[in-house]
């Protein structure tokens, strides 16, 4: 059996992870993504189990690999990278984890907010251009600021409790309520329009399904404060990213953070979002950490196992 890791080994930070794998087949591993059908077939035309966590597979790739049995995202939410219905009909189980990086994506997601709202990255530019102002830098504190998640499951659960921890008053949207959340933090579940009126910061963890596709738009943005700032490190397809733009320059909206795009690696359009002064961009990393990047190997490899 010959398992490929086809674009992952920037993940592979202890090799010993990977020794179940070696103990029933070959593993192959290799670094970035491939170029085009061609390399997918040169890294992979031999491969029972690809694993992958970076590159999107398309209808053509899957056609060239005849052998594939298992396809195992390194990640959450496998149908952004790959045509699932279409794998599952030529034979091919596509698998993804769940879970391996909540904390540091709800870290995260409050890294960036207390970002944008003590204007840390135009104060350190002030510095990096060799000058001294504290003109158009004075913050916000979290402290009496009402936080607004939007989508309460594992990440959304720990975002709210870090919020509230800060001394935040956090409300919620989700269609499933967390009777944790309401017992133990007293958090107070709103409509989606509700939560856009009233948050100083909204922070999404939804996953994206065909109901909210683009839900975030210039209706839903139009309701906001206009010192709010918006927090995406869930998926780019959640918000119409032109609304946003539209949003961000005309002063409708004070800032947002965003790790996560359209396109990825980005398309020009990303790119002008991110170059803003009030936005915060990232390349995707909000899921980055040691201890998450060891979880997703490990967690993947049993997932593997498991299939077979």
């Amino acid at each position: 059996m010959k398992f490929c890791l086809i674009d992952a080994g920037i993940f592979i930070d202890k090799p010993e992870l990977l020794d179940p794998l070696r103990a029933i087949g070959e593993v192959e591993v290799f670094n970035g993504i491939p170029a085009g059908t061609e390399e997918v077939i040169d890294r992979a035309g031999d491969a029972d189990v690809i694993a992958f966590g970076l590159m999107q597979f398309t209808e053509e790739m899957l056609d060239a690999l005849p052998k594939l049995k298992v396809l195992q995202f390194i990640g959450t939410g496998m149908w952004n990278f790959v045509n699932v219905d279409y794998a599952e009909s030529k034979g091919i189980r596509v698998l993804n984890i769940d879970g391996y990086g909540s904390n540091a994506v709800a870290e995260f997601a409050t890294a960036m907010a207390l970002s944008l709202a003590k204007n840390i990255p135009p104060a350190d530019r002030v510095l990096k251009e060799d000058r001294w102002t504290i003109d158009g830098l004075m913050g916000k504190e979290m402290k009496g600021s009402t936080v607004g998640v939007v989508g309460t499951g594992s990440i959304g659960c720990l975002s709210a409790e870090k919020f509230a921890a800060l001394g935040a008053e956090v409300i919620a949207c989700d269609i499933y309520e967390s009777d944790y959340l309401k017992e133990n933090y007293n958090i107070q579940y709103k409509s989606m329009k509700e939560v856009f009126m009233e948050a100083d910061i909204v922070t999404l963890h939804m996953k994206v399904t065909e109901e909210n596709e683009r839900i975030i738009d210039h209706k839903l943005l139009s309701l906001m404060k206009k010192d709010a700032l918006l927090i995406n490190v869930a998926r780019a397809e959640l918000i119409n990213t032109e609304d946003l733009y539209k949003a961000l320059i005309s002063g409708n909206l004070a800032g947002a953070a965003i790790d996560v795009y359209d396109s990825e690696p980005p398309t020009a359009r990303d790119y002008q979002l991110a170059q803003l002064k009030n936005v915060i961009a990232t390349p995707h990393i909000g899921y980055y950490t040691q201890e998450a990047n060891d979880n997703s190997i490990k967690m993947a490899v049993s997932s593997i196992l498991a299939s077979l």
